[in-house]
C-alpha cells in the first residue's frame, strides 16, 4: 500500500472513531482495505478498486455509492449532514445482507469461523461505504462538525444499520405457526376479516374496523399499529427476529418482498416473503413486551445483545448492564436541555467501577435501591476515598434512578373484559365508556360516594386495557390536606440518619420515567382521595404536561432544574369521594384536564344480584338491599347522588361465611354512623332509618 492510501486509511480510522463510534475505526478499515476484492469474490458487484481508500475525493465516492445503493442526492445530504439515516433503496435492501452471509461462509470454509450462519463481527456493507462517505464529506469540509459528535457513546462498534428497520415478530399464539412460517419462507398476521389493507386509504379506518370487529369498546390502538406497521412501515431489506414468549428468539431473517393479502391462506393472511438467516432456539438476558409486533430500532442495545447470543459470542451479564447504563446515561437530558457529553458519562460509569473495586460492593447489576443508597452514605462519608470523589455520589444517584425506571417485563395472568364485567359491578356499557374517557383524555377521575367500588374499580380498569395483571405498571398514592409538590415530584428531604437533607424524586416522576423508557405498553398512575390535596400546590408546573395534547412536551424541574416531560402511554386515574362536606371542589383549571364519571351504587347490577344469590343465606341481606335502595331515594332527594350508600359496604368474604352477622356489623358500625354525619341536625330521622334497617335481621337472630 502507497503512503497516500496507507494515511488515507489512517485518518479514516481516527476520524470515524471520534465521531461513529469508540472502535468502529479500527473495526471497518480492514474490510474497506479489501471491500472492492471481496465484493468481485462474492458476485455482488465488479469493477470496482480493491481497496476503497483508493477513493479520495468525496465527489469521486459518492458516484460509487450512488452506482452501488441507487440512493438519492437528499437521502446521502440527509445522513451525511447528521439528520438522519434514510431506508436503503429496495434493491440494495435486498443484496446487502449477502455480503454479511458471504463473508460468514467464507471464514466457515477456511476454518476461521465455527459456522457458516454465525455472522457476528461483520460489519454490514452499506454501514462500510457510508461511513467513508461521511469521513469524506467532512475531510473535505474541516470547519464543519458532525453533529453526531457527543453521541458517539450511544453507537459504539456494535452500531446498528439504520438504514434499515429491526422488527420482532410473534408467529401466533404460543408460536405455534413458526414452522409453517420458516416452510412458507413468509412473516404473517392475523386480523384477516379486515381483507387486504391496500382497500384501506388511511389508518384511522382501520382502527375503525378492527373497533367495530371487537365491539368491546376497547380502542384498538396497539391492534391498529401492529396491523400498519406490517402493512406500509416494514420495508424490503429490513430484519425480522422471530421471538417466542418474553425471552426466546427462533430466527432471523431479512424481508424480501412488499405487502400482500394471502386469499388462500386459512389463517394470517397478511404477508410478507422472508430469506431466514438464521434459524434455531437462543435465550437472552433481557426480556420483551408480549406484542404481535414491535419496532426495535429504539432499543439499539437489545438488537445487539439478540445478534451477540444468535452468534453465539459469550455475554457478560455485568458488561451489559454496564453497557445499558451507559447508553441510558448518554441520553439524559440536562438542565440546558443537552445531553450528558461523552467524558461525563465515561467519567460516572469509571467512578461506579472503582467504587466497586475500592469499596468490594456490586453496584452495576443491584436492584435493591436502599442497598445502593447505603452505599452512597459509605463512600461520600470515608474520607480516606479520594479518587472520582467529587462525582461518586451522583454517579451513583444517577444510577438509582436508572434501576427505578427500568420497566420489568414478565409473564402475567391474562385479564378480559368478561374477567373485569365478573368482578365489578358495572355494565358493559359503562366499562366500554370508561376505557374510551380514559384512552382520549388521558386522565380521568372516578367520582361516587363512599362504597361504590371506586378504587376496586381503577385498578381492574388498568388490568383490562393492560389485558394482563401486571402490577409493576400500576402505582398508587393517596392524597391528603397536607401532600405537596415535594411529595409528589420531587423536593429536599431530611436523610434517614437525619444528617442534613437530600433532593428526592417522587412518586410521579419515577413513575413517568418508567414509562418513557417503555413506550409499547401503558402504564396506570392511580390516585385515591385526589380531591383531599391542593392539586394545584402538589402538579405545580406538571398541570400543563398532564394535558392530553401536551404529553412528550418538556419542561424544567422546580428543584433539579432537570427536563421533564409526562408520556403519552401514562395514565392518570384518581378518586373522589363526593360525600365528604368537607373538601372543596376541584378548580377549572384542573376540571378541563381530568374526565369525569360517576360510580353509582350498582344494587340493580346483575352480577351484583347473582352474587348475592350465591351466598349461603341470601335473605337478610336482600331485605337490608331493598331498605337501602329506598333509603338512597331519600338521600338523593335531600342530600344528592354523591350522598349514597354504596353496595361495597355488602361485598366481601365475611358475608360469604356469616352473611347474617355481617350485615348487623356493616350496618351497626359503618353505615348508620354516616347517617347520622349526614342528618347532623335531624337525630329523629337518623333513629327512623336505623330502626327501619335493624328490623331487616332482628327476626334472623
Amino acid at each position: 500500500m502507497n503512503d497516500v492510501v496507507n494515511n488515507q486509511k489512517e485518518k479514516y480510522k481516527d476520524w470515524v472513531t471520534e465521531n461513529l463510534g469508540e472502535k468502529t475505526g479500527v473495526w471497518y478499515a480492514p474490510y474497506l482495505e479489501k471491500l472492492g476484492q471481496l465484493l468481485e469474490k462474492f458476485g455482488l458487484a465488479i469493477g470496482y478498486k480493491g481497496n476503497f481508500f483508493e477513493y479520495q475525493s468525496y465527489s469521486e465516492f459518492k458516484g460509487i455509492y450512488q452506482q452501488m445503493t441507487e440512493q438519492n442526492d437528499e437521502d446521502i445530504e440527509k445522513f451525511v449532514t447528521g439528520r438522519g439515516t434514510p431506508h436503503y433503496p429496495e434493491k440494495f435492501g435486498t443484496t446487502r445482507i449477502q455480503f454479511r452471509q458471504n463473508y460468514a461462509e467464507d471464514e466457515f470454509n477456511r476454518g476461521v469461523r465455527s459456522k457458516p450462519d454465525n455472522l457476528g463481527g461483520i460489519p454490514d456493507w452499506g454501514v462500510l461505504i457510508r461511513s467513508y462517505l461521511i469521513f469524506l464529506y467532512y475531510a473535505e469540509n474541516p470547519t464543519l462538525i458532525y453533529p453526531k459528535k457527543e453521541k458517539k457513546i450511544a453507537n459504539q462498534e456494535d452500531e446498528i444499520d439504520k438504514g434499515v428497520n429491526y422488527w420482532l415478530i410473534s408467529p401466533g399464539e404460543n408460536s405455534r405457526l413458526w414452522e409453517k412460517f420458516h416452510n412458507d419462507n413468509v412473516i404473517a398476521i392475523g386480523w384477516d376479516y379486515l381483507g387486504d389493507i391496500k382497500n384501506y386509504s388511511l389508518k384511522e379506518a382501520v382502527e375503525r374496523r378492527i373497533a367495530e370487529q371487537r365491539a368491546d369498546g376497547v380502542r384498538p390502538v396497539h391492534d391498529t399499529k401492529a396491523v400498519w406497521d406490517f402493512y406500509s412501515d416494514i420495508k424490503i431489506g429490513d430484519i425480522i427476529y422471530v421471538k417466542e414468549g418474553i425471552k426466546k428468539i427462533l430466527a432471523r431473517g431479512v424481508v424480501t418482498g412488499d405487502y400482500y393479502f394471502d386469499y388462500e391462506a386459512s389463517e394470517y393472511k397478511h404477508r410478507r416473503t422472508v430469506k431466514w438467516l438464521q434459524v434455531g432456539k437462543w435465550e437472552l438476558h433481557q426480556t420483551f413486551a408480549q406484542k404481535t409486533l414491535t419496532c426495535l430500532n429504539n432499543y439499539p442495545n437489545f438488537i445487539q445483545e439478540i445478534d451477540k447470543v444468535m452468534n453465539e459470542d459469550f455475554i457478560d451479564p455485568k458488561i451489559a448492564e454496564v453497557n445499558e447504563f451507559q447508553t441510558w446515561l448518554s441520553n439524559q437530558i440536562t438542565d440546558t436541555g443537552a445531553s450528558l457529553n461523552d467524558k461525563t458519562v465515561k467519567q460516572k460509569v469509571n467512578a461506579l467501577k472503582e467504587i466497586e473495586r475500592h469499596f468490594e460492593a456490586a453496584i452495576f447489576g443491584e436492584s435493591d435501591i436502599e442497598q445502593l443508597k447505603l452505599l452512597k452514605d459509605i463512600v461520600l462519608s470515608d474520607d480516606s476515598y479520594k479518587k472520582y470523589k467529587g462525582v461518586s455520589g451522583s454517579s451513583i444517584d444517577y444510577y438509582i434512578r436508572f434501576i427505578e425506571s427500568k420497566p420489568m417485563v414478565q409473564e402475567n395472568e391474562t385479564f378480559t373484559m368478561d374477567d373485569f364485567l365478573s368482578a365489578v359491578f358495572i355494565d358493559k356499557k359503562e366499562l366500554v365508556r370508561l376505557i374510551s374517557l380514559l384512552e382520549n383524555k388521558k386522565n380521568l377521575i372516578l367520582k361516587g360516594a363512599p362504597g361504590v367500588g371506586k378504587t376496586f374499580i381503577a385498578k381492574r380498569l388498568a388490568y383490562v386495557m393492560m389485558e394482563e395483571k401486571d402490577e409493576t405498571r400500576i402505582h398508587m398514592v393517596q392524597f391528603h390536606q397536607s401532600y405537596s409538590y415535594e411529595d409528589f415530584i420531587e423536593g429536599f428531604r431530611p436523610k434517614a440518619e437525619g444528617d442534613g437533607f437530600e433532593l428526592k424524586q417522587g412518586p410521579f416522576v419515577k413513575f413517568a420515567r418508567k414509562a418513557a423508557r417503555d413506550p409499547e405498553r401503558d402504564y396506570f398512575f392511580v390516585i385515591d382521595e385526589i380531591n383531599r390535596g391542593n392539586m394545584s400546590k402538589i402538579f405545580g408546573e406538571l398541570m400543563m404536561l398532564i394535558e392530553a395534547d401536551k404529553r412528550g412536551e418538556q419542561i424544567n424541574l422546580l428543584y433539579s432544574n432537570e427536563k421533564f416531560s409526562v408520556p403519552s402511554n401514562l395514565y392518570i386515574i384518581g378518586m373522589m369521594n363526593t360525600a365528604d362536606r368537607s373538601l372543596a371542589l376541584l378548580d377549572y383549571a384542573l376540571r378541563r384536564r381530568f374526565s369525569f364519571f360517576e360510580i353509582k351504587p350498582a344494587f340493580q347490577n346483575e352480577t351484583f344480584k347473582l352474587y348475592v344469590n350465591e351466598l349461603n343465606n341470601p335473605d337478610v341481606l336482600k331485605r337490608i338491599i331493598d331498605e337501602i335502595k329506598t333509603l338512597n331515594n331519600q338521600i338523593v332527594e335531600e342530600l344528592g347522588t354523591g350522598f349514597q350508600i354504596g353496595h361495597s359496604y355488602f361485598v366481601g368474604d365475611a358475608y360469604k361465611v356469616d352473611a347474617t352477622n355481617r350485615v348487623e356489623e356493616v350496618i351497626e358500625y359503618e353505615i348508620i354512623p354516616q347517617l347520622f354525619e349526614y342528618w347532623f341536625d335531624d337525630e329523629q330521622k337518623v333513629n327512623h332509618w336505623a330502626e327501619r334497617l335493624r328490623g331487616c335481621y332482628d327476626g334472623e337472630k
